[in-house]
């Protein structure tokens, strides 16, 4: 961006500053989007000095999500926002990036640490991240790789943490509300699939069939696909594969529940244990110390260009199984021995999410640095959800 258009823009902001609040832009890409900005722009829209409003490439899209998530905020297209004063947009993908002619500030906020699809090497994207007024991270590691490459500037780097995680490190779910939410039976222990999207996923490779073994082995299965993976009209996402009827097939009424809601938070508070094959959401599912199985694929780290440290990282703190049988035997005996890995999980989640549980108390102060405004009185932002209503 030049010295004069920066310029312009921080006159018009000036401007408009006087004449109104605050306006905040949400950019959501996808329902996944929405759940790692919530958390901040659920603090936002409860400042009257502040308005949020959201875009999206298809509102209709993101509709059900930016409900789910409880935000009374409307969701507009991406082009009917082009030419309006913008004081400050928040992302979660810095891949496409929304065009705003009239955005005074930008900030974006990581959605995975699982060192996948380069993310891992940064001088390998071809993201803009120079584009960005502060770019918020999850962990040292990730921050530190980026301004070794010259990414992320100093100025730019805020060590923020995973605002996403709070309301589940802080418990302020209710994990039997939930399971009852979803009909499971309340006898008998939980588990929870979630493959990441890939064709080589273990989702392609033996889903049905692991989910169908575990629930001969005795346990209820909540099912949550990432979201992409339900695009069947996008064969890199899903394989070409519907999975939601797939899934209806195989349903057991009482005994599996197949969830799309974009927060997986409070679908990992009602589980006892996780099975996947490598994804973000397995480093989450440590912060609450439980058991982890994890699927091998093998084309999964080619497919994916995930980092093979994040892969053995992961698998440090899990039980790796390569058939869907061996999955229900593992399940079974990992729910035994809650504790056997325990001190290696916990070690991990502290190196991967920096400070949890208060990551969106930074995350709120840095936008109203970023805005010019005085920052409310913080009190810990725990989201209050009526989780169980929103999944039945």
């Amino acid at each position: 961006m030049s010295a004069i258009t920066r310029a312009a823009r921080r006159l018009d902001a000036a401007v408009g500053r006087r004449l109104g609040p605050r306006r905040v832009v949400v950019d959501a890409r996808t329902a996944m989007n929405v759940a790692i900005l919530a958390p901040v722009a659920d603090a936002l829209r409860r400042d009257p000095r502040v308005t949020v409003t959201c875009t999206a490439p298809q509102p209709a899209d993101l509709a059900g999500a930016i409900a789910a998530s409880g935000l009374p905020i409307a969701v507009h297209d991406r082009c009917a926002m082009t030419w309006r004063r913008v004081d400050l947009c928040l992302s979660a993908d810095s891949w496409d990036p929304i065009e705003l002619r009239r955005c005074d500030r930008r900030a974006n906020f990581f959605h995975g640490m699982a060192g996948k699809y380069d993310l891992d090497s940064p001088g390998n994207l071809p993201a803009g991240f120079g584009d960005f007024d502060r770019v918020a991270f999850v962990n040292r590691d990730r921050m530190q790789r980026y301004l070794a490459a010259g990414i992320v500037t100093p100025d730019a780097a805020v060590l923020v943490g995973y605002p996403k995680v709070d309301a589940l490190v802080n418990g302020a779910y209710d994990a039997a509300a939930i399971r009852a939410g979803l009909r499971l039976d309340p006898a008998r222990p939980t588990a929870i699939y979630a493959p990441t999207w890939s064709p080589a996923s273990s989702l392609n490779l033996a889903g049905e069939a692991i989910v169908q073994h575990l629930v001969a082995a005795g346990l209820n299965v909540i099912v949550k696909l990432h979201d992409r993976s339900l695009d069947a009209a996008n064969a890199r996402f899903s394989g070409g594969i519907d999975w939601r009827t797939r899934f209806a097939a195989i349903a057991v009424p009482g005994r599996m529940a197949f969830v799309e809601s974009a927060d997986s938070s409070p679908l990992l508070a009602a589980s006892d244990l996780m099975v996947t094959d490598h994804s973000s959401i397995g480093f989450e599912f440590f912060l609450l110390d439980r058991p982890l199985v994890i699927f091998d694929a093998p084309d999964l780290a080619a497919t994916a260009r995930i980092n093979p440290d994040k892969i053995a990282l992961l698998r440090s703190g899990a039980r790796v199984v390569g058939t869907a049988a061996e999955t229900a035997a593992a399940a079974v005996d990992e729910l035994a021995t809650p504790g056997r890995l325990s001190a290696v999980r916990r070690a991990i989640a502290c190196d991967m999410f920096h400070e949890p549980g208060t990551a969106t108390r930074r995350a709120v102060t840095m936008v109203y640095e970023l805005l010019d405004l005085p920052a409310p009185h913080l009190r810990d932002v725990v989201r209050d959800a009526s989780v169980a209503e929103s999944l039945s």
